[in-house]
This record gives C-alpha cells, sequence and structure tokens, in this order.
C-alpha cells in the first residue's frame, strides 16, 4: 500500500535560444519534422511530477511537454494532487485507473489528461520501486541489462548527402541502425534515402518517419517511391485518426508500417492492431506511463505485434522507458533521440551506448533517471530552479 502526502508539478522549459542565442538558433533545430514549419520547435519542455509519501519518500515522474507543458501541469495540480493528498492506495494502477474512467467521462482521452496521468504513473512506480529497494526493471520482472536502441533522428538537411553523413556518425557512436525523418515529398524523400542506402554499409536497418505529413495520395506515392530500399517500417505516414489510409497501407506498404506516439490508451493501440499496423510506438510520458506499458506489453503478446518505444523526453522519461524495456518482454527496441535537450543529457544519468547498440538502465532503486539539484541549477531557468530545490534536496541528501 502506498501513503500518499501530496503531489506536486513543475513545467520545466529549455529554449535552445539558451545555447544559440535569440535568432541563431539552426534551422534543422526549428524545424526538426514535417509538422514543424509554420510552428517552429523552440526548445524542449516537460513536466515533472513529485509524489512524497507520509514517510518522505518522493518518486518522480514525468508528463510529455508538446506543444506546452502547462496543461498538463494545471490538471495535476488542480484534479489530481487535491484528490489523492492523503489517499491510501494498493497500486499505482489503482489510481491511474480512478483517475482515467473520470477522464474518459469527460472526453479527455487524449492529450494533456492522459499526459498528466502519465506522469503520474510513472512517479508512483518510482515510488513503490525505492519502498521496495529494488531497480524498475526488476518491478516489472525482468533485471536491469542492456536495452537494443536505435538512433533518432537523421535530420532531413537540405543536401542528401549531408543527411547521409549525419547518418553515419550515429554509426560511428555505435549504433547499428538509424531513422531517417521524412515528408518534403515522395521524389525528394527517395533523394535523402537513396543517398544514406548508397553511403551506409549494406543490411544496415533504416527507419523513416514522417511525422504525418502525408495525405493518402501522397502516402500511396510514397509507398512507390521508398520500395527499392529496404526500409525497416515507415512510422507516422498519415495523420493519427485517418484509420481507412492506415489500413489501405498497411495492405500495400513494402515494409512495415509504425505508429502510436500519439496515442494515449490501450483501446487505441488495439485499433492500431486491428488495423494492420506492425510496430506500435508508445510514449511512456503519454501512455499511461509504465502501467500503460504493462498493457501494450500483454497486448503484443496476445497480437504478436511489436513494441518500439518512442524515445523523446528528459532524463525521466528516457530512463523510465528504457527500464520498462528491460523488463518487459515484449519492448524489444528504444529509440535514442539526439534532439538537444540539456534536460535529458546534462543531468548525471549516464545514457551512452555501447558498440553494438545497446544502453544500460540506469541503476539504483526505481528508475534512477532523476537529476540532481547541481544538474537542475545548470540547466533550468531560476524561476523553475526555486520550485525545483526543495523538491529534490532530500532525494540529493539521500544519495550522498
Amino acid at each position: 500500500m502506498l501513503k500518499i502526502a501530496s503531489v506536486t508539478a513543475v513545467e520545466m522549459r529549455f529554449p535552445f535560444s539558451r545555447i544559440y542565442g535569440e535568432g541563431r538558433v539552426p534551422k534543422e533545430l526549428l524545424a526538426p519534422a514535417a509538422h514543424f514549419q509554420r510552428i517552429k520547435r523552440t526548445g524542449q519542455a516537460a513536466t515533472l511530477v513529485v509524489v512524497t509519501d507520509q514517510d518522505g519518500v518522493k518518486g518522480f515522474g514525468e508528463c510529455f511537454g508538446l506543444p506546452s507543458p502547462g496543461p498538463n501541469r494545471a490538471i495535476i495540480d488542480d484534479v489530481i494532487a487535491p484528490a489523492l493528498a492523503g489517499a491510501t492506495i494498493a497500486s499505482p494502477e489503482e489510481a491511474i485507473e480512478e483517475f482515467h474512467q473520470f477522464f474518459l467521462a469527460l472526453g479527455n482521452s487524449r492529450g494533456a489528461a492522459m499526459e498528466a496521468l502519465a506522469g503520474l504513473d510513472i512517479a508512483l512506480w518510482d515510488l513503490l520501486s525505492k519502498r521496495a529497494e529494488k531497480p524498475l526493471a526488476e518491478m516489472l520482472g525482468g533485471k536491469v541489462e542492456p536495452v537494443p536502441v536505435y538512433a533518432s533522428p537523421v535530420p532531413f538537411l537540405a543536401d542528401p548527402n549531408d543527411s547521409a553523413a549525419k547518418a553515419l556518425d550515429f554509426l560511428e557512436q555505435g549504433y547499428t541502425a538509424v531513422k531517417l525523418k521524412i515528408g518534403r515529398g515522395a521524389a525528394t524523400d527517395a533523394m535523402h534515402i537513396r543517398a544514406l542506402r548508397e553511403a551506409m554499409p549494406v543490411g544496415t536497418p533504416l527507419m523513416l518517419d514522417a511525422n504525418c505529413s502525408y495525405d493518402r495520395d501522397g502516402a500511396l506515392a510514397l509507398l512507390d517511391a521508398i520500395a527499392p530500399y529496404d526500409i525497416s517500417w515507415l512510422e507516422e505516414p498519415v495523420e493519427p485518426e485517418d484509420f481507412d489510409t492506415l489500413r489501405m497501407l498497411c495492405e500495400r506498404a513494402p515494409c512495415p508500417i509504425g505508429s502510436g506516439e500519439n496515442d494515449f490508451t490501450l483501446s487505441a493501440f488495439e485499433r492500431l492492431t486491428d488495423l494492420g499496423i506492425t510496430y506500435l510506438q508508445p510514449n511512456v510520458t503519454r501512455a499511461l506511463g509504465v502501467t500503460g506499458m504493462r498493457r501494450l506489453d500483454a497486448l503484443a503478446r496476445r497480437t504478436g505485434t511489436r513494441v518500439a518505444l518512442h524515445g523523446v523526453g528528459t532524463s525521466i522519461g528516457v530512463s523510465t522507458a528504457l527500464h520498462c524495456c528491460a523488463g518487459l518482454e515484449h519492448l524489444t527496441l528504444f529509440e535514442r533521440n539526439h534532439l538537444i535537450n540539456p534536460m535529458r543529457d546534462d543531468v548525471g544519468v549516464a545514457l551512452t551506448v555501447d558498440r553494438s547498440g545497446h544502453i544500460l538502465p540506469p541503476s539504483g532503486h526505481g528508475h534512477g533517471g532523476t537529476p540532481t539539484q547541481a544538474a537542475a541549477r545548470e540547466i533550468l531557468d531560476p524561476a523553475i530552479q526555486q520550485a525545483l530545490q526543495e523538491i529534490v534536496r532530500s532525494e540529493v541528501e539521500s544519495a550522498q
């Protein structure tokens, strides 16, 4: 049983301009995917969730932060925190399911409400694991062992040869598979794909991510354009709710189709399997957290569908995802995202790929992804530092 004293949420933001200066952020960062054209990607964001039990032990979670961390932070503060303060819960899943049904009854089956629940669930599992003095992977029935990963994104640069050079950089770092951003038209996409195929060793797995950039006709043209290039999967060719087109593409594609980073519930992923999707690609900070990953593991066991976790987030989300891959049998691959994110990389959490394309999840109890106070002070804005200082202090002191 977990006796909850409090639940706290803190918005975390890191603008790219802090590194490059105003007006000097590289174009490939401002528009890293097809849907960031008019609306630019100005930085990284997430919501930190902290659950404290009556003994003062803290669990840390993360909510997906785009396009803004404000909505899920408000839901945690206004709805979830008052309801859980002083409550006793039997398990994270019990708490999540009660809130889940509440939000579904209000029509909130997607977006900020589900992201808030994901962050809460991660924090509860982190707390539960710390109380049991076990790594999260062991709590899930596995052990802390290396997880196979692939590198992304190979950016879509103006010159296809420059895109190919970025792919080779990843291979030199130890990755054995890469994913290319596409979505600029079938013919243009094919030029970049061909450049990567000609540059990389024969047989290197190559995934494609269209980020929902095509309509039906464009997606069908894309299938013809990529057919010669031995693609491991084509990810999100059309918008997530264009179910008729997704089914058609699954039937006609020369490669597997992947989808799921913009889905939130088990029923949504069950629909994807019914459509013929081969790779489910959930985000642990959106799709009901660790509890959601356990449900998807069971779905994969029943259906034979593959689960390859989406890889964005801070050190908390990434560490949690790696532990889920290590702890759950059918979550077998993780996306190691390389967009600049100091909230993931500069926080004292070692996430280093080895020469065989694997990463070892952080050790210790829980998910092990909590940033140190010193690291948070270096990378976060002063207002966030102040809010975070008291929250993380006990964690730092206990680790010293």
